[in-house]
């Protein structure tokens, strides 16, 4: 004690342990602010990017052994990724697909559960939290049933609408077919050339910082129906026939035209050689997507944010081509609308993390996975704080052994005043509908015996039906609906634009 009196005599060794004191203090002050505020006391977090590919079956991919080469760029990024091998959407239309995509919820919990609505306003989105935590959001939208009305444009700094034209195939033009991907190169300029001179003047005594950060979400419409890519994807793997007279077909038939297509495909009477050059089409447009996804990824790499970028690349849902099922549960392809098939609801999906996180890569999962993981997985990615009431699960510790035969995935929409819920595992699928009269039809498929899903085991299988239906209703009951879904009348843009898309149908004057 003596020994620490005579030290403590000294002034200048007194104020220091004063002065030290304080900032002890005040350092933890700011850590437990940080803390409520559902942050971490670093300054420097990675870039976000979400790319959203329309309609993109995920066995049309190399990464997935597709022969064709549609897909150079992504298979280069998916060499610092992690390529999911059993990823699945949560719904088989856009607008609901995309705002679970954003919000980490099902469609019943955010209520957007069908094209043409809009979200619950009460409902938390990725966006806004991000806005809140300083990050520049932009947004760059291909669809109608994705725009203003939908309300996801909430939270996002910028929000432009680039569409893309899908039945409209006269002289079709490459420069307007890619203006969303040149407006996210444009502000990748902007945005980068802005953050160097601010970093030069930025103030040194300033203990908070705006952060540089940026989310993109970047939604890609090219591969949705109609195939109709400008030259030259049109012709890149097959040479196409022009619209001509086809038997038992009125008027003359385009099979650049998904209404055409799907026509005569339904009708029975689409000439077997139509169909391979369809697939060719669809293909091109991918390849067209890949070619401009690599201006992007240069353009990343270029500017030094490649590294501390996450990217996350996937499908809203799948495609139907020429596949045929004994049972019509929905109408045959092409198409994708409120169908719950494998090739519609079995989607790509790659995340490449940011570098900092130190995660190996490559790296395949075989784990059942869903869009409702994203929010939680960017959460981790970011260093922000898990959001315990979500219901779905980061995907970074996901590891090629991380599965177990009873993991299932879910998925619930309402489309055309239909509600479906599905529960899929590795082997068994069990899809419920109920119709707008409450009438209620279901389907039991074993996967691993019939991967074709054309027999429906309801009647063979009743203890299996039981335990589906059990499932399926303690998901929802422990999910719960923590917002109001959100149900408003459709515009008149909406309503033509889905028109249009083949969502719904004219009326006898419109025709």
């Amino acid at each position: 004690m003596k020994f620490l009196n005579r030290f403590l005599e000294k002034k200048w060794l007194l104020g220091l342990l004063v002065l030290a004191g304080g900032l002890l203090v005040l350092l933890q002050a700011r850590f437990i602010l940080n803390i409520i505020a559902g942050d971490t006391v670093s300054k420097t977090r990675p870039n976000l990017i979400y790319i959203t590919l329309d309609t993109l079956r995920y066995d049309h991919l190399n990464i997935y052994d597709y022969d064709r080469d549609t897909s150079p760029n992504i298979s280069k990024l998916a060499k610092d990724s992690l390529i999911f091998e059993n990823a699945f959407t949560v719904a088989t239309n856009s607008a609901p697909s995309h705002a679970s995509m954003l919000t980490g919820l099902y469609p019943f919990q955010h209520g957007l559960v069908d094209n043409g609505m809009a979200i619950s306003p009460q409902s938390p989105i990725l966006t806004e939290y991000l806005s809140r935590k300083n990050y520049d959001t932009s947004a760059f939208i291909g669809y109608h049933a994705l725009s203003e009305e939908s309300g996801l444009n909430r939270g996002f700094d910028n929000f432009e609408n680039h569409r893309v034209a899908s039945h409209e195939h006269d002289e079709k033009d490459l420069e307007e077919d890619t203006e969303g991907f040149m407006a996210v190169l444009d502000w990748l300029d902007t945005w980068s050339e802005k953050n160097s001179s601010e970093d030069k003047d930025k103030d040194k005594d300033n203990d908070s910082p705006k952060a540089n950060n940026f989310f993109i979400w970047l939604h890609v419409q090219n591969i949705h129906e109609s195939y109709d890519p400008p030259p030259p994807y049109n012709t890149m793997f097959m040479q196409i026939p022009p619209p001509q007279k086809l038997e038992g077909f009125d008027g003359e038939f385009d099979l650049r035209c998904a209404n055409d297509l799907a026509k005569a495909w339904r009708n029975g009477i689409l000439p077997e050689p139509f169909k391979e050059p369809a697939v060719a089409l669809y293909d091109g447009e991918i390849r067209l997507v890949d070619d401009y996804l690599g201006k992007i990824f240069a353009s990343l790499k270029s500017k030094g944010l490649y590294e501390e970028t996450m990217i996350v690349i996937l499908a809203d849902h799948g495609e139907l081509h020429f596949e045929t099922y004994d049972h019509q549960f929905a109408k045959p392809g092409p198409g994708h609308s409120g169908r719950y098939y494998d090739p519609v609801i079995r989607i790509p999906l790659l995340i490449k993390p940011p570098k900092s996180i130190g995660l190996k890569t490559p790296a395949r999962p075989l784990a059942m996975v869903s869009t409702i993981d994203l929010v939680p997985t960017v959460m981790e990615a970011l260093s922000f704080p898990a959001l315990s009431w979500l219901p779905g699960k980061s995907l970074l510790q996901t590891t090629p052994d991380s599965q177990t035969a009873d993991e299932y995935i879910f998925l619930q929409e309402t489309p055309y005043e239909e509600e479906y819920n599905v529960i899929r595992n590795k082997r068994w699928k069990y899809i419920k509908k109920s119709d707008e009269n409450g009438k209620e039809s279901a389907l039991l498929l074993d996967l691993s015996a019939d991967p074709k899903e054309n027999k429906n085991l309801l009647a063979e299988q009743p203890e299996r039906v039981i335990k589906m239906e059990t499932l399926l209703t303690e998901w929802r009951k422990h999910q719960k609906n923590k917002w109001t879904s959100h149900k408003k009348e459709i515009s008149e843009e909406m309503r033509k634009e889905l028109i249009a898309g083949g969502y719904l149908r004219a009326s006898s004057d419109e025709k």
